[in-house]
């Protein structure tokens, strides 16, 4: 071969493997994105409560005994023997000075409480710590800066140590005062069950009638003492008829006069409310009797065994979120709060729950975004995000995709354009 063949022939050769080259497009592998899409709730204070349901027997009593659960000077007695009265009425009043006075200390602690959360508030700027925030993130972009230039020899190991030494010092100020502000909200809470303790307590200060009927029996009097346990009234009517249950000590202690309680039976429901609560064990059941008066179940003989329901145990002013929500491990009920893009696990003490919901009663704060969708991926600190801002974003690509191809100045899309170019 001639030297200019071999030139050529190298030139060529050289041609071909730019032009393969140049036709294979390095495909880059898609970064595997670890985020976990997730629904939330806010966490709410309310009230959670489950019924309970007990076999009683109907008798043709139609009395209830109002029986006074405190003790004191009775100040006002608003009946006599024969008035008719209506479910709710007045019957008599008791001197209730201490019990209001316990009220208002109750209303005291939790204002208390409220103005040493708001000036905790207050001094870290926000419930965000804005300020604490601000410096943390000051103290970590400064050692960011400190061992970049320790790399560079322009810090010494020292600079850098002493660095590091404030960035975890403005950390922990930053979860001192995330705590702080926790105890402090836990101590609202707990103030406010006082108040709602002695607002309850005051409560029973004033007898009132459970049932439509006819007073019967006056055993108090205006101006004397009368003691816990009396049976203050009897009241009877002839159209309702009366239900004997009997309960454990622990849902005693949750039933007041005048609950409410619902009969079903052979397909029809019946309405009524608590008149008495036993105070001893019955011998032969074990647990305490509990009567409560039926309005109009005339029709029901008696010695009748009927389904009866009513409220078994109640949790006031808990914080409640879904059921879904709680996660369990070695005995340890906890949930993820996401924060900041993450999730974050936070342990939980849980009181009264029911198929749906939970009454939390330590580890949550009013507004706590709380994570109720499982995963296996989700662990304490992985990234998650919203499910709402994933459908967002979809949609939004959707729109883009179904945008119309670009045209040109004589009105054909550029497809067309290059569809005439490759064919001329």
């Amino acid at each position: 071969m001639r030297p200019m063949n071999r030139k050529i022939s190298a030139l060529l050769g050289c041609a071909l493997v730019l032009s393969l080259a140049g036709c294979q497009t390095q495909v880059e592998e898609p970064m595997l994105d670890t985020t976990v899409t997730v629904e939330t709730t806010a966490a709410q204070t309310g009230d959670l409560s489950t019924q309970s349901t007990y076999i009683g027997t109907i008798s043709a009593e139609g009395t209830a005994s109002v029986v006074s659960m405190v003790s004191g000077n009775v100040e006002q007695v608003a009946v006599s023997v024969g008035d008719t009265v209506s479910a709710g009425d007045l019957l008599c009043r008791f001197d209730d000075e201490s019990a209001r006075l316990s009220l208002q200390n109750a209303q005291a602690a939790v204002n208390s409480a409220q103005e040493s959360y708001n000036s905790a508030v207050a001094g870290y700027g926000g419930t965000d710590l804005p300020v604490l925030q601000e410096q943390l993130r000051l103290a970590q972009d400064n050692y960011e800066d400190t061992q970049a230039l320790f790399e560079i020899g322009a810090a010494s190991q020292a600079e850098v140590d002493q660095a590091y030494q404030t960035m975890i010092s403005a950390q922990a100020g930053v979860e001192a005062a995330q705590a702080a502000l926790s105890s402090a909200q836990a101590g609202i809470q707990s103030a406010q069950v006082g108040v709602e303790s002695a607002q309850y307590q005051l409560s029973l200060y004033n007898l009132t009638a459970p049932i439509s009927g006819v007073v019967e029996a006056v055993n108090v009097t205006e101006n004397n003492f009368a003691a816990s346990g009396t049976a203050a009234f009897v009241i009877s009517n002839g159209s309702n008829k009366t239900v004997t249950f009997y309960v454990t000590d622990s849902v005693r202690q949750t039933l007041t006069p005048g609950q409410a309680v619902s009969v079903d039976y052979n397909g029809q429901t019946y309405e009524g409310a608590v008149t008495e609560i036993g105070g001893v064990v019955n011998a032969q059941v074990g647990q305490f009797q509990v009567k409560a008066v039926i309005d109009g179940a005339q029709d029901l003989p008696d010695g009748l065994s009927v389904q009866l329901t009513t409220v078994a145990h109640q949790a006031n002013g808990a914080i409640v979120i879904p059921s879904d929500a709680m996660f369990f491990e070695d005995g340890v009920a906890y949930v993820y709060v996401m924060q900041d893009g993450k999730a974050v696990r936070t342990d939980v003490t849980i009181g009264l729950y029911t198929a749906d919901e939970i009454a939390v009663t330590d580890g949550l704060l009013p507004e706590d975004q709380v994570i109720t969708t499982w995963s296996s991926s989700l662990r304490d600190g992985v990234d998650v995000r919203l499910a709402s801002e994933t459908e967002d974003s979809s949609a939004q690509a959707g729109a883009g995709d179904g945008s119309a191809p670009a045209q040109d100045s004589s009105g054909a899309s550029s497809s067309e354009t290059a569809g005439a170019e490759a064919e001329g």
